[in-house]
């Protein structure tokens, strides 16, 4: 991918690694993502209020969507933003959210964890992660945290809105691809895009690895902490395939079962291209 088709990663000051703006990116007949208008992040507990005073005033953030489940949210919950508007959208439910691993980190027994999320995935991380993948797209309570997603884009009129879960990763991760295929972005890009997380998340998982190393030096483990924290190809892959394996083509996929009418897509186009 083009260095000018990349998106603008945000540096934050609190450990939130994975928080980006997508601007720039080329949609729908030539016409680029406006700059401070999507945002993408992990989760927001730990932002610092020079974080937070970075985007509210360099980036002009008035909604925050949540993707996160009940649990998670009440594990790390957001920080109070005035003049910002919190919006509760979870894309999996706590019984769902399985071997994501994302909003897990701050367990007690990190180890004992992985250990458990390992034995879930019955030693086959990759398999059970692409199958979270395909629920996010399939099962009807994510299809209907979807829906409101889209719906909460084509409420806002002016301002970021930033949506989050737990890492940037799989949740976010999805919905990004998603709206950028909604805006007319290349497929390739897309895919482009959700594996810049490997590289903005890699302090996070080189650190977790060391805290579990030290307890449990097992290289199968540690190995599965890399898959587990790591967005793969084949992830977002499967999730395409599903939408199409549906509806015969994403696009369609958008239509028929999350209800973005050519209208509304018109719509979403003219709100964020420029």
């Amino acid at each position: 991918m083009k260095e000018d088709t990349m998106c603008s990663r945000i540096e934050m000051e609190g450990p939130v690694y994975n928080t980006r703006d997508l601007g720039g990116y080329t949609g729908k007949d030539g016409r680029t993502i406006r700059p401070r208008r999507l945002l993408r992040s992990g989760a927001l507990g730990k932002c610092t209020e020079s974080d937070i005073r970075r985007l509210t005033e360099e980036y002009g953030l008035k909604t925050v969507v949540d993707l996160r489940t009940n649990g998670e949210k009440t594990e790390l919950p957001d920080p109070e933003i005035k003049g910002v508007e919190f919006i509760h959208d979870p894309l999996l439910s706590d019984a769902m959210l399985g071997i994501t691993r994302e909003g897990q980190e701050q367990a007690d027994s990190l180890s004992a964890m992985i250990l458990e999320l390992l034995k879930e995935a019955e030693n086959h991380p990759k398999e059970k992660m692409e199958k979270i993948y395909l629920a996010l797209v399939s099962d009807d309570f994510s299809v209907t945290g979807l829906k409101h997603f889209f719906d909460i884009l084509l409420a806002k009129k002016e301002g970021a809105v930033l949506w989050h879960c737990s890492a940037g990763k799989d949740r976010v991760g999805t919905t990004a691809a998603l709206l950028l295929t909604a805006l007319g972005v290349d497929r390739e890009v897309i895919i482009q895009d959700y594996l810049l997380t490997n590289g903005y998340l890699e302090p996070e998982t080189e650190a977790m690895i060391a805290k579990v190393a030290a307890k449990v030096p097992n290289e199968r483990i540690l190995n599965g902490i890399r898959i587990l924290n790591g967005a793969e190809r084949s992830y977002i892959e499967s999730m395409f395939a599903e939408t199409e394996r549906q509806c015969g083509s994403t696009e369609v996929y958008l239509q028929e079962r999350l209800g973005l009418t050519d209208e509304k897509r018109e719509m979403l186009r003219e709100m964020y291209l420029v």
